[in-house]
C-alpha cells in the first residue's frame, strides 16, 4: 500500500511541475531530462532502500538464529556434566 501511495506522490509532483511551468525554470538540465528519467533513479533509490531494510532483517533473524542454537549448545554441556558427575559419583 506504502508502493501506491510513494508512486502516486511522484506522479502528482510530476505533472504539478509540469503544469505551474516551474519545470522549465528550475535548471536547463533539469527541462532536458526525460520523464522516465525520474522513475527510473526513483526506482533505483527504492531499490536500495529496500536491499538495505532485508539486510538489516536478516542480520536480526541471525542473530536469533545463533542465539537459539547456542542455547541448544549450552544446554547439551550442561546434561553432559551432569551426566558426568553422575557416573562419577557412582
Amino acid at each position: 500500500m506504502r508502493r501506491l501511495y510513494v508512486a502516486a506522490t511522484v506522479v502528482l509532483f510530476f505533472v504539478l511541475l509540469q503544469w505551474t511551468g516551474i519545470y522549465s525554470n528550475l535548471s536547463p538540465v533539469l527541462s532536458n531530462v526525460p520523464w522516465w528519467m525520474y522513475f527510473l533513479v526513483a526506482g533505483i533509490g527504492y531499490s536500495g532502500y529496500r536491499a538495505w531494510h532485508h539486510t538489516v532483517e536478516d542480520r536480526k533473524l541471525d542473530r536469533v538464529h545463533i542465539e537459539e542454537e547456542g542455547k541448544v549448545y549450552m544446554e547439551r554441556i550442561e546434561e553432559e556434566k551432569k551426566r558426568k558427575d553422575q557416573a562419577s559419583g557412582e
